[in-house]
């Protein structure tokens, strides 16, 4: 009986994350979940046949009914409006389960999310005071960092309680919240309080409120950025730059930002090469040569009437590729984006870009393996074109292999350690126009070109139904084979889910023809996730699901 139960709630689980998601809908009436402003509001739609449109769901899809026109499994799995909010930070953690938003102008908080359902796992609401609230998370998601207002707190992924909570009412010069980090393992914080005319960094254990190391800069904190390795972190205001120890404080190096901005630097994963940019359209490349940082070289987005800025700017892990956004001012009142992708041992020549984004490139997001790029524009003010991209980054081109079209103009995005999961949040109308609405993205990307380990079996003749076999071997242990059938081409989902109804891997996730199928699942790949015990493969097509129970015995 207990197992059975442990079914039913899966499959409750699944059918939540499948409705909330947005990116297909099947024949039939449905109520369709949307997360609003602190609550779950629901409505119900009538999709008909294939052809066919209600007005209410084209409604529904003309912005929120995402399609993959490209040749790879990458999909929206979910999408999340907020009517009155704006998302102004977010971030992913390493192994790509959770992420960790900052809701700010209304209904202000911070919300933590799994890739199963726009539905936070839960939310804390922060200050009315506040503006801005700022977000950090470690590589599992274990440990999540919030600076809102007078408050740097740190919170555990099962709790909305925080179990840190530096009130910086007991700092001499109080200030308010700014960026922050943690370290990978989440053991360490390094934050900011901010004033007008100078400003705190704090670095802090996570078990004590009492700062380990402090020190006080003139100006605004725009930007804290720990490096992949942990030993070093990148801290910067308009004007200025410090490389510090992570855990001691330590001042590395320090200079001066010319030309100014509010960005946060680059740095790689060891802190041997760190990337400044302003907003006179110079991106700075310097190495560590043992006692300081030199310039290796620098290049500057051509002017024209104006300076063009760089508005966005990210190292890879192992310090090889830079990855620009730029503004592009090409009246004063009209405007383009700009992504220039770098390789650092050839120079100033960009591999490749891509242009007329509509606007700033508010965002631009490399994965810790260096495979995949992921960028947001604020985009169009028609909204005539998609404004949140992702590219193959190494090797890579200036084609994107997956877009979206959101109604609004995002600001934030993240990205997995993998590149597997892309998140992205910002407004519900453009940037550069009046009023309030927040949206939140949570994207599956496909990181091969073809997605592997799916094989085409014996396609004579068309499959009389749909089907999805038991695996075999089961148990099994490192891998299996699992055999489907798609009776007509459509969209197939197929994902393994362990026995809390979390989404572990994803098989196949897109369009795919009518055929005979054939998936290998190696979990040896995943030792740091799964461990021996049952597991869900669950096939999901138009009309069509089942679910068949996998044994792993490590």
């Amino acid at each position: 009986m207990k197992k059975v139960i442990v079914l039913i709630s899966i499959i409750s689980i699944i059918s939540l994350s499948f409705l909330s998601a947005q990116t297909y809908q099947f024949p039939g009436n449905r109520q369709i979940t949307n997360y609003y402003q602190g609550v779950n509001q629901s409505y119900n739609i009538t999709v008909p046949e294939a052809g066919e449109k209600s007005p209410v769901f084209m409604a529904h899809e003309n912005n929120y009914g995402f399609q993959n026109n490209y040749a790879n499994a990458s999909i929206v799995r979910w999408s999340a409006i907020d009517p009155s909010a704006i998302c102004n930070d977010a971030v992913v953690s390493g192994n790509g389960l959770h992420s960790f938003v900052g809701w700010a102008l209304n209904s202000k908080r911070v919300s933590l999310y799994n890739n199963l359902s726009s539905t936070p796992l839960w939310q804390y609401m922060t200050s009315t005071a506040g503006s801005r609230n700022y977000t950090a998370i470690s590589d599992t998601g274990g440990v999540l960092a919030a600076g809102s207002y007078r408050n740097i707190m740190l919170f555990n992924k099962n709790s909305d309680v925080p179990f840190f909570n530096y009130d910086l009412l007991t700092n001499p010069d109080t200030g308010t919240a700014g960026p922050l980090d943690v370290t990978s393992n989440g053991s360490f914080l390094i934050a900011s309080a901010n004033r007008n005319d100078s400003s705190w960094v704090f670095g802090f254990n996570k078990n004590s409120t009492v700062s380990a190391w402090k020190f006080k800069v003139a100006g605004q904190i725009q930007g804290v950025k720990i490096a992949f390795s942990d030993s070093l972190a990148i801290i910067n205001t308009y004007s200025g730059y410090y490389v510090v120890n992570t855990l001691t404080g330590f001042l590395k190096s320090q200079g001066a930002i010319t030309g100014g901005t509010q960005m946060a630097q680059g740095i790689s994963g060891n802190g041997n090469i760190i990337a400044l940019i302003n907003y006179q359209g110079y991106l700075r490349m310097y190495q560590w040569n043992g006692s300081a940082y030199t310039l290796l070289w620098q290049y500057q987005e051509p002017t024209g009437t104006y300076y063009n800025w760089v508005t966005s700017v990210e190292v890879s892990n192992d310090g090889s590729y830079v990855a620009i956004g730029t503004l592009i001012f090409l009246t004063s009142s009209s405007y383009d984006g700009r992504v220039r992708y770098f390789k650092v041992s050839t120079g100033s020549t960009p591999l490749w870009s891509y242009s007329s984004t509509g606007d700033e490139i508010s965002c631009v997001a490399l994965s810790k393996n260096g495979k995949i790029l992921a960028v947001t524009s604020w985009g169009f003010l028609d909204d005539s074109k998609d404004d949140i991209y992702i590219f193959k980054a190494n090797p890579g081109s200036n084609i994107p292999v997956f877009s979206v079209n959101t109604p609004g103009s995002p600001y934030v995005c993240g990205i997995s350690d993998d590149g597997t999961t892309v998140t992205a949040g910002g407004k519900l109308v453009h940037a550069r126009m009046m009023g309030s609405g927040g949206t939140y993205y949570n994207i599956f990307v496909d990181t091969n070109t073809n997605p592997v380990g799916v094989f085409s079996g014996n396609n004579e003749g068309v499959p009389d139904k749909y089907d999805l076999q038991q695996n075999y071997p089961n148990p099994f242990n490192p891998e299996t084979k699992i055999k489907y059938s798609v009776q007509r081409e459509g969209f197939v989902s197929v994902k393994i889910f362990d026995a809390n109804g979390r989404e572990v891997k994803t098989l196949y996730n897109g369009l795919q023809k009518a055929g005979n199928y054939e998936v290998v699942f190696n979990s040896g790949s995943d030792r740091s996730e799964l461990g021996s015990g049952i597991y869900f493969c669950v096939m999901k097509t138009s009309g069509f699901r089942k679910t068949i129970k996998m044994i792993l015995i490590r």
